[in-house]
């Protein structure tokens, strides 16, 4: 009898949990889609931005399109542009655009840049190693308080609006030869104290802007500073991103993970977060947190001749984490293609997606 109290009692005890927890899910309502047959240079869309004027702007694999709300016009390499793959579109203080291929995986490799290029609203001036800039591709680009652009490429290149200034990562103590991908600089991000934390191949940097010292951490379950760096690549960085508690979520080629200034937490992958590489990162104005990314997995073909690998590849649409749980919206909660390259928030709080099959437009409701 009391077995059977006991069992009763647990059933009830999950239902109620799961009635909570579907009680507390949130709902992606997609409103609108617009593709390539609309206007949009390709289907294939890397990232959105929203300028100061409320213009749109679309990165994609032919260009970038530009929506006013009515019309589309695109710019490619015939009007100026460095390269007609645009995954990255920032916006400095004083209104000019910063166009760069940002971290693109495009049928499992990462694409190399032509450098990056500036939009004044009427021309195009495109930035190259010639320049001063530090490598071809540019992954992230960031304006600190003091009007200085710092761009992650090989290396992290500084710019004062005239002059082009390279910070090499010189790598850990008694390191005198480091592998090529240390440099490889994917994401940048900035502390409440103003240092700045890059992510490379390697792992992730601390920089003092003040004694212009690093500290070096190998993405580990240790996540402890070190001085002599391994063998392996320990990092395959992508995004970085400081939620509203000052807890620093750091993507990777290997998945998920956040820093507090003390521990190191791993997400696995799961029901709820199926993508095992995770590419990029959004905060939202409630402090909402959203990852794209994909699910990868090396599958083995095995004959009596030969042994071969193959890497495959597979959308999941997006995950996202309130504070507390994480949630997946995929095709079934209306998004064109399960793979989502980006997410960018809009002024009127509205949701823009950039999928495989177009952009999506649509609002999130908790």
């Amino acid at each position: 009898m009391q077995s059977q109290l006991r069992a009763r009692l647990l059933a009830v005890f999950l239902l109620l949990s799961w009635a909570v927890s579907i009680s507390h899910a949130g709902e992606l309502r997609i409103e609108k889609t617009f593709t390539q047959a609309d206007g949009v240079a390709s289907d294939t869309v890397l990232a959105i931005f929203e300028d100061s004027h409320g213009t749109m702007w679309f990165g994609t694999t032919e260009g970038v399109t530009r929506y006013d709300g009515t019309h589309f016009h695109t710019f490619t390499t015939a009007d100026g542009l460095a390269a007609d793959i645009v995954g990255l579109i920032f916006e400095e203080r004083q209104g000019l655009l910063w166009f760069g291929t940002g971290v693109t995986f495009l049928k499992a490799n990462m694409i190399t840049g032509q450098g990056v290029s500036r939009y004044d609203g009427q021309t195009f001036h495109v930035f190259t190693p010639a320049d001063g800039l530090g490598g071809k591709t540019v992954s992230d680009i960031f304006e600190d308080n003091t009007g200085t652009f710092w761009f992650a490429t090989n290396g992290v290149s500084r710019y004062d609006g005239a002059t082009f200034n390279t910070l090499m990562m010189d790598g850990p103590t008694g390191m005198n030869v480091l592998p090529e991908w240390w440099d490889d600089v994917r994401a940048i991000a900035q502390d409440a104290a103003g240092n700045f934390w890059f992510g490379s191949d390697a792992g992730l940097s601390h920089y003092n802007v003040q004694t212009a010292q690093h500290r070096y951490f190998a993405v580990d379950t240790a996540f402890a500073p070190f001085e002599v760096m391994g063998h392996q690549e320990t990092g395959h960085l992508t995004d970085l991103q400081f939620d509203a508690n000052g807890n620093l979520w750091i993507s990777q080629e290997q998945g998920l993970c956040r820093y507090d200034g003390k521990a190191l937490v791993r997400f696995p992958r799961s029901e709820v977060l199926p993508m095992n590489r995770v590419v990029r990162i959004l905060q939202d104005s409630r402090g909402t947190l959203w990852f794209t990314g994909v699910h990868q997995e090396l599958i083995m073909h095995e004959t009596e001749t030969d042994v071969s690998a193959e890497l495959r590849v597979t959308g999941t649409g997006v995950s996202i984490y309130n504070g507390e749980t994480f949630e997946n919206f995929s095709t079934g909660a209306g998004l064109p293609h399960p793979h989502v390259r980006s997410v960018f928030e809009g002024k009127d709080g509205k949701l823009w997606f950039a999928t495989d099959a177009g952009v999506a437009l649509g609002v999130y409701v908790p």
